[in-house]
């Protein structure tokens, strides 16, 4: 497996919730590494991130049609859930995707850090309602990755823009 897409699949993002505990509202953003369990903590209310789901929510048409058109120039389709459990939530990828209308089935990409409910290549079925994020790869170009272009802008520029170049994403043309 490349580097890159190691670290792109090992951007988990952790979302806490205002009343999950006095700490939640003051969460921080903490990267770290894939090799170090690749988990961000982010705000609930971070306007960053609402805008990147906002805009993957609103082009999630489009991921659909490439799903369900899917093409041998295409690759390494997947979506970005919340998983949770109990007071704990976590957005993990998930690919391998199919779909029945709105009720989608695919295999947890990600070897969750915080949630316990699932692991690491299960499958599992979701609501296109859950969905925050998607990517997928045409002709060596990666598509979508919203929430991903603002964890990688938070990171490293000279690393981050290493990683946008091995892995085809370039976040500043509408991705």
């Amino acid at each position: 497996m490349k580097r890159g897409h190691a670290i792109l699949t090992g951007l988990a993002v952790l979302w806490l919730a205002a009343a999950q505990g006095p700490g939640a509202a003051n969460a921080r953003h903490v990267p770290r590494s894939a090799e170090e369990g690749g988990i961000d903590v982010v705000a609930p209310d971070d306007p960053e991130m609402l805008a990147a789901i906002s805009e993957a929510r609103h082009r999630l048409a489009e991921f659909v049609a490439v799903l369900d058109g899917r093409t041998e120039d295409v690759s390494s389709l997947a979506v970005k859930i919340p998983i949770v459990d109990g007071d704990n939530t976590e957005y993990l990828w998930v690919n391998e995707l199919s779909h029945d209308g709105d009720v989608f089935v695919g295999t947890v990409a990600n070897d969750p850090v915080v949630v316990g409910n699932v692991v690491l290549g299960q499958r599992i079925s979701f609501g296109k309602e859950q969905i925050s994020d998607w990517h997928y790869v045409k002709n060596g170009r990666m598509r979508g990755s919203f929430t991903t272009c603002v964890e990688l802008s938070r990171e490293n520029p000279d690393e981050a823009r290493a990683l946008k170049l091995e892995i085809g994403l370039t976040c500043d043309e509408g991705t």
